[in-house]
């Protein structure tokens, strides 16, 4: 599905744990955007999808796999500052998302972690 082994490491772990099927919401304009939805409420707990690396800050113009998980509320810049690979979210709300580069630098066990976490607090 994805160019990045993380991230479809990252899409059959969401699966798996969380039985959260992805969903296309835009296929037409943003067809590698995926969201997942919390099954007891239905809200988003994350976000996959691909953006060019200097919308992150980054130097470069090649394209970044991300998934925005949220976060606690007003955090999320304080956790940013603690990696190179996770930045305030891209396109959400920053005091409650953050985004991650998926490219294989953060071990998956941290990205599970992020993840539920974000699935814990989408649960209220």
């Amino acid at each position: 599905m994805h160019k990045s082994e993380q991230t479809n490491r990252i899409i059959e772990h969401i699966r798996a744990e969380y039985g959260a099927e992805p969903e296309f919401l835009w296929p037409e304009r943003y067809p590698n955007y995926a969201i997942f939805r919390h099954g007891n409420n239905r809200k988003w707990f994350a976000l996959v999808g691909v953006v060019p690396r200097k919308s992150l800050g980054l130097a470069d113009d090649a394209d970044a796999e991300i998934i925005n998980l949220k976060f606690d509320k007003n955090q999320t810049y304080d956790f940013a500052e603690t990696s190179d690979r996770i930045f305030p979210a891209y396109h959400m709300n920053k005091n409650h998302w953050i985004t991650v580069l998926l490219d294989g630098a953060l071990p998956d066990d941290l990205v599970f972690e992020l993840i539920k976490k974000s699935y814990l607090l989408s649960d209220g």
